[in-house]
């Protein structure tokens, strides 16, 4: 599944592309180009904005309206729309929440010099964005959305 996530709701992009998900996202495109992409490269509009919604739905492009603004609540709303799965996050199948590109495992001895020395003593296992080189390990905030899937996953 595609997804074009609209400004309003960035968190969720960057979430959804931890998850593994293709989440395309700008927090500055015009409604009308958003609907163009979206149609052009079937990708499922996540928005806030009714009309938005509305006008997707005149095209014929499949969306999804979130009306809460509890993120839990919101992933609920998405999964009761189109049964997204929730599986956990890995870096071997996420996506860099910055750019959307995919990551790849990436050798210790490769980003020795581009990351902290404490990082390096606690963690064997990284990853880089394809797109943007960005570094990416599995720290606390892993846990921490980790247990945000696990609480998404309990609510569905």
């Amino acid at each position: 599944m595609l997804f074009f996530v609209d400004a309003m709701l960035g968190n969720i992009a960057k979430k959804l592309r931890l998850l593994g998900f293709d989440s395309e996202y700008f927090s500055d495109i015009d409604d009308s180009e958003l609907l163009e992409r979206s149609q052009n490269e079937d990708r499922i509009i996540i928005s806030k904005d009714q009309n938005l919604i509305k006008r997707a739905e005149r095209m014929g492009i499949q969306s999804v309206h979130i009306s809460k603004e509890n993120e839990l609540e919101q992933f609920q709303e998405i999964h009761k729309n189109i049964r997204l799965e929730f599986n956990e996050i890995s870096g071997d199948t996420a996506r860099c929440p910055k750019c959307n590109f995919r990551t790849s495992q990436i050798k210790k001895s490769e980003i020795a010099d581009k990351t902290p020395e404490k990082i390096l003593k606690y963690h064997d296992k990284f990853w880089k964005c394809n797109g943007c080189d960005q570094i990416y390990w599995e720290g606390t905030h892993i846990k921490n959305l980790q247990e945000f899937v696990g609480k998404i996953k309990r609510l569905i």
